[in-house]
């Protein structure tokens, strides 16, 4: 019998090879979807990080479909095993060619961009209400706090939901 966390790693392999078997098309985010879920954590001041969001990915990322896997809505890996998965991926996927130069010559910058790419995607559910909003919310003050460029939006949290900064929390 496997354990939970070999089958866990076993299906996240699968699903990454599927990815870069048939790397799916990227689509650009919906300003309007996003700015629902900014929305849900202030009133106003977020226009900038929208538009960073948006700008980020224009036309899509290519990490839109692992960070999907890497963190949807309903569940949490420990950071280090989502870290784990990511590189392997990245790895595969330079070996491969399919990752622009930039992405390929840096996992830091691929990393950032699959933390920018889930924070989009969990905008988009808080903003239509999904049932895992607390955990949404865990994330996106985690992802904020680690860049300079979301201050606006990390400090927005802070204000609304200071139980994510003042004593640490969990995703699980």
């Amino acid at each position: 019998m496997t354990s939970p966390h070999a089958e866990a790693d076993r299906l996240m392999r699968e699903a990454c090879a599927q990815l870069r078997e048939q790397p799916p098309a990227l689509l650009p985010p919906d300003p309007a979807a996003l700015a629902s879920g900014l929305a849900r954590i202030a009133d106003s001041g977020l226009d900038v990080v929208l538009q960073r969001l948006v700008a980020d990915a224009p036309h899509g990322s290519p990490t839109d479909a692992l960070a999907a896997r890497l963190r949807p809505a309903d569940q949490a890996w420990d950071e280090a095993q989502e870290i784990d998965w990511a590189v392997r991926h990245w790895q595969a996927c330079r070996d491969a060619g399919l990752l622009d130069e930039e992405l390929a010559a840096d996992f830091g910058e691929y990393w950032r961009r699959i933390e920018w790419s889930a924070m989009r995607q969990h905008l988009v559910l808080l903003g239509q209400g999904h049932s895992e909003e607390r955990r949404l919310l865990a994330r996106i003050a985690k992802t904020s706090a680690r860049y300079v460029a979301l201050g606006f939006l990390k400090r927005a949290m802070e204000a609304r939901y200071p139980e994510f900064f003042d004593l640490g929390f969990s995703l699980r």
